[in-house]
């Protein structure tokens, strides 16, 4: 056991992020991760069902509806300014991007404040939980949801530690544009306006879906031709990742839409033929 810890500590001592992404003492060492992660799972797994065992929901509507907007306005931000610093460039390529961390040319420096907003988006995230609990929804807090919110968080983390401005740059751009989208829907269901917005739901998880099938035929590319050298062992984790995440949103959705119209369509069958 103290192999295993020394082992570890010899890690967060050794680490180290990439140099032109930030020298800022929380997220130059992995402590910042690893809390985080940490205490998000225990909120969700333990001290938050506890919290709320003997309270009666709280109203947060106000508060998600800030939140939303500050979602919105975040990754449309996140979005633009990672394709201007990277895929609009001539130079940045779509195929192959090496990651070099001796790359200091300023058009690549100025996409390190978009790449952090990214990650630290990633923990902003972690909210979309605590107010589920906060709401007593706890039906909505599947396995499916936490694994998403805690590997994007993991992987985002590493990206940005070790894999600054290469291949993987695709995932931060594609997902903020999700985000941007889902975070816009959540805040037009919050306004409660005359609108039927039970469409658009079922959309927001074929576009999650969408998501990651891009995700999977971008990352693959340096796994059958990898001319750029690129590391390929993160990028396979990665495609592991969003394999199993594709899965789990699946059966989501097979469960929430097609099964549910099977059996909406069998039933209405089967009223159609008593009134006969």
């Amino acid at each position: 056991m103290m192999n295993y810890i020394g082992t570890f500590l010899d890690f967060v001592d050794g680490y180290r992020l990439d140099k032109r992404v930030t020298t800022h003492p929380v997220l130059s060492s992995p402590w910042c991760l690893i809390i985080g992660v940490t205490l998000y799972l225990l909120v969700v797994k333990r001290w938050g069902p506890r919290f709320m065992a003997n309270r009666k929901p709280y109203n947060v509507e106000g508060i998600m509806m800030a939140f939303n907007v500050m979602q919105i306005i975040l990754n449309l931000y996140i979005f633009v300014a990672s394709l201007r610093h990277t895929y609009w460039r001539s130079d940045f390529s779509l195929t192959c991007e090496a990651y070099n961390p001796d790359d200091m040319r300023p058009e690549t420096l100025n996409f390190s404040t978009p790449a952090l907003w990214y990650l630290i988006s990633k923990y902003f995230d972690f909210l979309d939980t605590i107010f589920f609990i906060l709401r007593k929804k706890f039906n909505q807090i599947s396995f499916l949801h936490v694994f998403h919110h805690t590997s994007v968080a993991i992987l985002v983390h590493i990206y940005t530690a070790n894999y600054f401005a290469s291949h993987l740059t695709s995932t931060g751009i594609i997902n903020s544009f999700v985000h941007l989208v889902m975070y816009s829907y959540y805040q037009l269901a919050a306004m409660k306006l005359n609108i039927n917005l039970q469409p658009w739901k079922r959309l927001m998880t074929q576009l999650q879906m969408f998501q990651f099938l891009l995700l999977a035929i971008h990352f693959s590319l340096p796994l059958i031709n990898n001319w750029c050298k690129i590391e390929t062992g993160f990028i396979a984790l990665c495609c592991v990742e969003n394999v199993c995440v594709t899965a789990l949103f699946a059966n989501f959705y097979y469960k929430t839409y097609i099964r549910k119209d099977r059996k909406k369509a069998s039933n209405n069958g089967t009223t159609s033929l008593k009134a006969q």
